[in-house]
C-alpha cells in the first residue's frame, strides 16, 4: 500500500541509504501495480486495445508500402523490415505518453508526503518495460505464425536500441514535465516536436540509403540513432553507417539532468 511510512523524498536523519532505497523502490512498485490494475479494469480488453494501434501502424504501413510499390531497403521481407524501425519506435511513443500524463493520474496521491511526481514517473516508466515486452512478444509471434518469418540477428543488440528509444522517451517527457511546471505551452511545443519524429528518425527507411547531405542533418536526432542500433540487431543483412549509442545516451543524460534541475528549482 502507498499510504503507509510518510516517507519524504531523501533520506532522514537516522536513516541509512539502503532503508531510504527500499521504501523508494516499495512506492513505486506500488504506483505500478495501481497503473497496471486501472488499465486492466474487469476483463482487460482496455489493456488488450492499447496494442492495437502498433498493430495497426504496421498494417497501414504495408499497405502503404504496397501502394507506393515500395520493396524493403534491406534483404528482408516487407513486414519484417517494417517491424525492425516501428516496434522500437512505438516503445518511444507509448513511453512519451505514459510518462507525460503523470502529473494527472498521481495529483490525488500527492497528499501523502511520500508520494512525489518523481515516483509516478519511475512507475509509468517500468509499466511501459512490460508493455513494450508483451508487444514484441505479440509482434514477434504474429509475424512467424502468419508469414513464417522469424528473423533475429543479434537479439542483444535490438534490446539495447529498444532500450535507448525508451529511455530516449522517458528523459525527454521527464524534461517536458519539468519545463511545463513554468509554462504551460511547454506541453504544446512537446508534443509538436513529437509530430515529425515518425517520418525523421528512420522508421520507414534506413540511415544508410540517404544521402550524405541529408544524413549529415537527420543523424542530429537521436532517436534515429536508437532504431538504427536496434534495425541493426534484428536485420541478418543490414549495418548501421551511422548508429551510435554514446550519442543517444548523451541526450538522455542531457535532458534527465534538465528534468531534474528544474525539479528542484519548480515552483509549485
Amino acid at each position: 500500500m502507498i499510504s503507509g511510512a510518510g516517507t519524504v523524498s531523501r533520506p532522514v536523519a537516522g536513516e541509512s541509504f539502503s532503508e531510504w532505497l527500499r521504501v523508494q523502490l516499495q512506492l513505486v512498485l506500488a504506483l505500478a501495480e495501481r497503473d497496471v490494475r486501472s488499465r486492466l479494469g474487469e476483463n482487460g480488453f482496455g489493456f488488450a486495445m492499447s496494442f492495437m494501434a502498433p498493430l495497426a501502424w504496421i498494417a497501414a504501413t504495408y499497405l502503404a508500402f504496397a501502394m507506393l510499390g515500395r520493396t524493403s531497403p534491406v534483404y528482408t521481407d516487407v513486414v519484417t523490415f517494417i517491424i525492425s524501425g516501428l516496434i522500437p519506435y512505438a516503445t518511444f511513443r507509448h513511453v512519451v505518453t505514459a510518462v507525460g500524463r503523470t502529473r494527472s493520474t498521481v495529483r490525488g496521491l500527492l497528499i501523502y508526503p511520500a508520494v512525489t511526481e518523481e515516483h509516478a514517473v519511475a512507475s509509468a516508466a517500468l509499466v511501459e518495460v512490460l508493455n513494450s515486452a508483451i508487444l514484441l512478444g505479440v509482434v514477434f509471434a504474429a509475424n512467424f505464425l502468419l508469414f513464417g518469418r522469424g528473423e533475429m540477428d543479434d537479439p542483444l543488440t535490438f534490446l539495447w536500441g529498444t532500450a535507448l528509444c525508451w529511455a530516449l522517451g522517458v528523459s525527454y517527457a521527464y524534461a517536458f514535465l519539468g519545463l511545463a511546471r513554468f509554462n504551460d505551452r511547454f506541453n504544446q511545443i512537446g508534443q509538436i516536436l513529437l509530430r515529425p519524429s515518425f517520418f525523421l528518425s528512420a522508421v520507414f527507411f534506413t540511415a544508410n540509403e540517404l544521402p550524405d547531405y541529408l544524413l549529415d542533418v537527420l543523424s542530429w536526432n537521436p532517436l534515429l540513432h536508437a532504431v538504427e542500433i536496434a534495425r541493426d540487431g534484428m536485420l541478418l543483412h543490414y549495418q548501421s553507417r551511422v548508429a551510435s549509442g554514446s550519442y543517444a545516451l548523451l541526450w538522455i543524460a542531457a535532458m534527465l539532468m534538465i528534468g531534474a534541475v528544474l525539479n528542484l528549482t519548480r515552483r509549485d
